[in-house]
């Protein structure tokens, strides 16, 4: 298989898999056995990418538009594995929301071909050279997504789809700026209108490109990107979406969607750091954007008792720890920065998981009125607690070694003040969260138990999401600390 073939199947898949859904009848295990097969290929494709780039290959297709580097294959690994894992949970998921009435086999129909959909959409930010591309892609996750928010057309998650559709528009209108801009400075040093809008292009003519226009162009870019990933404090669609959508769906948009904002972002903050402006700017503003975002969300946290809300403003909590790590900057920093977007990709996604088998099991989201978890379905209960040590960083879980390296590398290199505000923020958090899975997980149930019975095709892939969380927080995998080292590389321009 040739290079341009591999990068076209990464395509190619997911909305193949997207097309055939959306034509097969409306019978339930016919539409499952699709999405899976389906969702096993993509991974597969994905997978066989990522290991072309991991000693540090750049992929060309298409005229240099698509392209795959170390740093793409990071963000394709989380589309490729936190999604396999997702989209097989949701069979089970979706079953359940057909058995009890709140949804029918066509709006699960829909689900199936929606989830490939955005599959292709978050590819396809991923793997584009062309910036514009890019940036159409990270908006096209939107309207791939929205109808999977809103999927049970209540009034609640009808309005949360329209908030997210309106203030995600609007922030990507300021990427758009960005890219605009960019290639109107880029313009005039490099004279070629189709090498201009190439991001490979521009990090080679960065020092070249006007210091001025750069400084605004990371501002742009990072009210528009950092808009699609939840920082503050244009973070406020977050918490509405992930908490009204189906359990798979937030799972999806917050272990992989909020990532792909999150790489946009990067391919900015690399030009601008490599330029004459230099990473000492885009670092500063970094860690500001990183310590408001995390403080704004340990405050709500706080008083957080929808099991769903409190998950979502975790997503806003490290996509500010993500922030804090490129603010620290230098490669331990970049490093923890990217093997933070793996931790907290199969974390949250264990999470939000796990929120549908407490619905399951309690019929609300409220935790004042669960207790009991442990006696009532231990499997889940033990999930629910992986999640949360590792959301905390409590040692042994894949984000505590994220989170230590920011505070090691923030000390090394002198940042005192912003490592104490960081830490006081983690600490916030971890006093928040185990409050309330100490209410949900002990004690006696305050409500009706509807079922104690979880089936293994829900708990399995929890189950190995739970491993990677717990693998990759005890051992260093030579493969993945390669790819990562190699992106960084990218990133610094060595």
């Amino acid at each position: 298989m040739d290079i341009q073939q591999l990068l076209t199947l990464l395509l190619v898949v997911p909305i193949v898999s997207s097309i055939v859904l959306w034509l097969t009848p409306a019978n339930f295990k016919a539409l499952s056995t699709m999405h899976i097969l389906g969702s096993i290929a993509s991974t597969l494709v994905a997978v066989k990418a990522v290991m072309s780039v991991v000693n540090g290959e750049t992929l060309f297709a298409y005229d240099q538009i698509l392209f795959l580097d170390s740093l793409g294959g990071v963000f394709l690994a989380l589309i490729g594995v936190t999604g396999l894992l997702v989209n097989l949970y949701s069979v089970k998921y979706m079953q359940w929301e057909v058995d009890k009435g709140e949804i029918t086999v066509k709006d699960a129909k829909l689900f199936f071909t929606l989830s490939h959909l955005f599959v292709f959409t978050m590819t396809f930010s991923v793997i584009s050279n062309n910036i514009a591309l890019m940036w159409v892609a990270i908006e096209a996750t939107t309207l791939s997504s929205v109808f999977m928010v809103a999927l049970h057309k209540g009034k609640k998650s009808t309005e949360s789809g329209w908030k997210y559709i309106v203030i995600c528009s609007i922030g990507l209108a300021f990427a758009l700026y960005a890219t605009v801009l960019l290639y109107s400075a880029g313009f005039t040093v490099i004279n070629d209108s189709h090498s201009t809008m190439l991001w490979t292009t521009l990090m080679t003519h960065a020092k070249e490109i006007n210091s001025d226009a750069l400084k605004l162009i990371f501002i742009f870019a990072l009210i528009g990107f950092g808009t699609k990933a939840g920082l503050a404090p244009t973070h406020t669609w977050l918490p509405d979406v992930h908490s009204e959508g189906p359990a798979p769906a937030s799972a999806m948009l917050s272990g992989i969607l909020l990532k792909c904002a999150i790489l946009g972002l990067i391919r900015y903050y690399a030009i601008i750091g490599n330029s004459m402006v230099g990473f000492e700017y885009v670092q500063t503003i970094m860690i500001i954007s990183g310590l408001i975002t995390i403080f704004i969300a340990a405050l709500f946290l706080i008083r957080q008792h929808d099991v769903k809300r409190m998950f979502a403003y975790h997503s806003i909590a490290h996509m500010g720890v993500i922030a804090f790590g490129l603010g620290v900057g230098g490669v331990l920093g970049l490093f923890a920065a990217l093997f933070h977007a793996l931790a907290h990709s199969v974390t949250k996604a264990l999470a939000f998981c796990v929120t549908g088998n407490m619905v399951q099991i309690y019929g609300t989201r409220d935790m004042t009125k669960m207790g009991g978890l442990i006696k009532i379905a231990p499997i889940t209960a033990i999930l629910f607690g992986i999640a949360i040590c590792s959301l905390v960083g409590v040692p042994g879980f894949a984000i505590f070694v994220s989170e230590f390296l920011m505070i090691q590398e923030s000390i090394n290199t002198g940042l005192i003040i912003p490592v104490i505000l960081f830490v006081i923020g983690l600490i916030v958090i971890f006093i928040a969260d185990f409050s309330h899975f100490n209410l949900a997980t002990f004690g006696e149930s305050r409500t009706k138990i509807l079922t104690n019975k979880i089936e293994w095709s829900a708990n399995i892939p929890l189950i190995l999401l739970a491993s990677l969380i717990i693998g990759f927080g005890i051992f260093s995998i030579e493969g993945w600390v390669t790819l990562l080292n190699n992106a960084v590389k990218i990133i610094i321009g060595v």
